[in-house]
């Protein structure tokens, strides 16, 4: 069984989590598997005692960044002009769209 501070610092932890999540308290406690209510209550605990630092909301956060060739060769637009449809993927041929949307110009 936790110790009351062991307790305390769980939830203090906890309440810095949230605080810097952006989510909010719904569904920071559904990922979670907490409840909203015991979220408020160590809130307003700490917040009267002061003992969570307040959190810069100007502050740089982590940013992944992933190379997915395979959801960037299906990525692109589809031009719907009437019942016309071009579709335009990655690394499409510029001058091959052009003479394509000239052909179609006088049409639309």
């Amino acid at each position: 069984m936790k110790s009351s501070q062991d307790n305390q610092e769980h939830w203090r932890q906890r309440v810095r989590e949230f605080e810097v999540s952006g989510l909010s308290r719904q569904s920071y406690c559904d990922q979670k598997q907490i409840k909203i209510y015991q979220l408020d209550y160590w809130r307003k605990k700490f917040d009267k005692a002061g003992s969570v630092e307040p959190v810069s909301t100007k502050s740089w956060i982590p940013l992944a960044v992933r190379d997915d060739r395979a959801a960037e060769e299906t990525s692109g637009i589809c031009l719907r002009i009437g019942r016309l449809a071009i579709e335009v993927k990655p690394g499409f041929d510029r001058e091959l769209l052009a003479e394509v949307l000239r052909v179609v110009d006088p049409v639309c």
